[in-house]
């Protein structure tokens, strides 16, 4: 299947948290030449999902059509006006949350509006396959590298962002006991009057810290995490992408054996703070500015988004000059890199 350009279909899902899904359908859309469809997510009533019901309409010839979906029920935004089910020659449909296995909608099993699906983790793949008869491919969470200033200068040693464990969740506590072990901790970057406001904020924490904190769902459940399932997370990857070091315990999946360096992440023995504290303080006296560099480096060569965008535009046969000309300006940041086990996932076949 061949396609000029490809256009993009993204749900904001509401709430905070999504800003990097957003950063990448924007990226997506410039990336192949295509338009973005923005829509907001008001619920999906019983008479807007009898839309699967009706026959997908495909165009003979044309343009092809990405759906980047933050949760499965967001396949649903092909139904949202008829004329993208018409208009397009090739439809696929990339969901970000796609360990919700229980949640994948009919328009994309009975329905079949969907040509080619594309899941966050080889997890997801056989069970994507099997509900819905599709060809299922794995691509994982990215970063916008290219799109990140270079970091600057590293003047946090640990840095909160997002969910924590109840033994880091307090801010003030957290900084009094790791200025008892030398260290400059930063609480959660504050909140902003826009979304793209709060993601500056906290782009801008991830460029000054040495290390960043985070916890694996599986060691620091919540009400709003998968309660069995663990997975990569974007502030693990924007992290890295800024030339952070992610402390904290490092989901078990196959995606984060594959495309984690050592050097990218420290594991802390524990979610208990005192400890975790002891652990950092003592990578902190070891670190030196090449690491900050070489994380960098090998986050433009295996993290960006851009080589995910690129399997899709491959898969549709779509031109994307400028997704190819943003490419080669990542080349140079892949060159004298240290050579590590994530440089296999770039061999890996994603069908598998």
């Amino acid at each position: 299947m061949h396609s000029s350009s490809l256009d993009v279909v993204y749900t904001q899902p509401g709430g905070r948290g999504w800003a990097p899904i957003e950063v990448l359908a924007e990226l997506a859309a410039r990336s192949f030449g295509g338009e973005l469809h923005r829509y907001t997510d008001t619920g999906y009533s019983r008479t807007f999902r009898a839309r699967t019901l009706l026959p997908r309409v495909r165009a003979s010839r044309g343009d092809c059509c990405l759906v980047i979906a933050p949760t499965p029920v967001h396949l649903n935004a092909i139904l949202e006006a008829p004329e993208l089910r018409r208009r397009y020659a090739g439809i696929a449909g990339w969901t970000i949350d796609s360990f919700w296995t229980d949640k994948i909608p009919r328009a994309a099993k009975t329905a079949r509006h969907y040509d080619h699906l594309y899941v966050i983790d080889h997890e997801d793949q056989e069970q994507w396959q099997s509900e819905t008869g599709r060809p299922v491919s794995c691509l994982p969470w990215g970063t916008d590298v290219l799109g990140t200033p270079d970091p600057d200068k590293k003047v946090v040693d640990l840095q909160r962002v997002g969910r924590q464990p109840p033994q880091w969740e307090d801010d003030g506590a957290a900084a009094t006991a790791a200025a008892a072990h030398g260290l400059r901790y930063a609480g959660r970057p504050e909140f902003g009057s826009t979304d793209a406001e709060s993601q500056a904020n906290v782009s801008r924490a991830y460029r000054q810290a040495k290390y960043v904190l985070a916890f694996s769902n599986g060691a620091s459940p919540a009400s709003y995490t998968h309660p069995t399932r663990e997975y990569l997370t974007g502030r693990w990857l924007d992290a890295i992408g800024s030339g952070a070091v992610v402390a904290g315990i490092v989901p078990k999946t196959r995606v984060a054996r594959e495309l984690l360096w050592p050097d990218a992440t420290l594991e802390l023995p524990t979610i208990e703070r005192d400890a975790g504290l002891e652990a950092v303080t003592e990578a902190v006296r070891n670190w030196t500015p090449a690491i900050a560099q070489n994380n960098r480096r090998l986050a433009a060569r295996l993290l960006d988004w851009r080589h995910r965008l690129k399997v899709v535009a491959d898969d549709f046969g779509a031109n994307a000059p400028t997704l190819h000309s943003e490419l080669a300006a990542l080349a140079p940041s892949t060159r004298d890199v240290l050579t590590k086990p994530a440089d296999a996932f770039l061999r890996t076949d994603r069908r598998a």
